[in-house]
């Protein structure tokens, strides 16, 4: 028998190829025909270069300890009823048309020094909701966001 490992890939892509299948008169299980894009991935990349470029060159955003932040980013600060709002451009989190780290942002908005993990609150482009910085980072599991990475 052989072992399996499951590889998260977007539900409307999924959805997209099982359609596609179904309307072309094609019998085969999604998951077997993405088993056999894989394989044919790499019995072409050795001489389809376009199949090998380097992804965190097409992939900007901005890496804030093991979280990573995909340009698009949207940062906000609540502070004294008043919210404050930054944002990720290529590869800087931007605040009034300058760069500036969660630490500084946070910082900057209250006038002293705060915990920027508790106080920043972050909407990647792939959210629905905005959540807490410090709820992003505990969801990392210590790593750097494998599908921000992978995403085009």
């Amino acid at each position: 028998m052989k072992s399996c490992i499951s590889i998260p890939i977007q539900t409307d892509q999924f959805l997209e190829l099982a359609n596609f299948l179904q309307s072309n008169n094609d019998p085969r299980d999604p998951v077997e025909v993405v088993s056999t894009a894989i394989q044919y991935w790499l019995d072409n990349a050795d001489w389809k270069p376009e199949l090998l470029e380097e992804v965190s060159s097409t992939i900007r955003g901005y890496q804030w300890k093991n979280l990573f932040l995909p340009q698009g980013t949207q940062i906000r600060m609540q502070y004294k009823d008043t919210y404050f709002y930054a944002g990720v451009e290529d590869d800087k989190i931007v605040y009034h048309g300058k760069p500036i780290s969660p630490g500084s942002l946070a910082n900057t908005i209250a006038g002293t020094s705060r915990n920027a993990w508790r106080d920043l609150w972050i909407k990647r482009p792939e959210d629905k909701e905005w959540k807490r910085a410090d709820e992003c980072r505990s969801k990392e599991g210590g790593g750097t966001e494998a599908y921000s990475r992978t995403r085009r």
